[in-house]
């Protein structure tokens, strides 16, 4: 089964030439130009993307067989999406928002702390909301306190400084 990433979301249409506008999911926007194609959620079909611009934080994209407002306005409110081997390369010590949200935390001492339920980017350092139960605390991720993170056995360790569980 493919897997699918998605990087943006329509929100809107932008003029009548079947252009949409888009919320980037990508801490990148620029990445789009990029992008050959994209899959359109509404459809799930290979579009190919035929024109990209961006303005206050928008992404504006032309895509194949999307020729007017009302084709596009069928999309609002829907994801594009890339397939994984789409995906760039990370520098190390670098991890997708999605490979981190729902990854089991544990202590350094090995005592179980809960999943990551959402990665706030904050400017200065990503900060992981996780979740045990009821019960949900913000761990920043940086050095001192994530030690381990291992994409493959969905495994965070970290070291529990004090105040940081209260």
């Amino acid at each position: 089964m493919k897997e699918y990433i998605k990087v943006g979301k329509i929100v809107n249409t932008h003029g009548v030439k079947g252009c949409v506008k888009c919320v980037p999911l990508t801490d990148d926007a620029e990445r789009f130009e990029e992008l050959e194609y994209v899959y359109t959620e509404k459809d799930n079909v290979k579009r190919k993307i035929e024109d990209v611009w961006f303005r206050k934080g928008i992404v504006y994209i032309m895509l194949e067989n999307i020729n007017d407002m009302n084709t596009a306005e069928s999309f609002k409110d829907t994801f594009i999406s890339i397939l994984e081997d789409q995906l760039r390369e990370l520098p190390e010590d670098s991890y997708y928002i999605f490979d981190l949200e729902g990854m089991e935390v544990y202590s350094a001492e090995g005592e179980y702390l809960g999943k990551v339920n959402v990665v706030y980017q904050t400017g200065a350092n990503d900060v992981y909301e996780v979740v045990n139960k009821n019960k949900s605390f913000l761990i920043p991720a940086v050095k001192d306190v994530v030690k381990e993170v291992n994409i493959e056995n969905n495994r965070m360790v970290i070291n529990v400084i004090e105040g940081l569980l209260e």
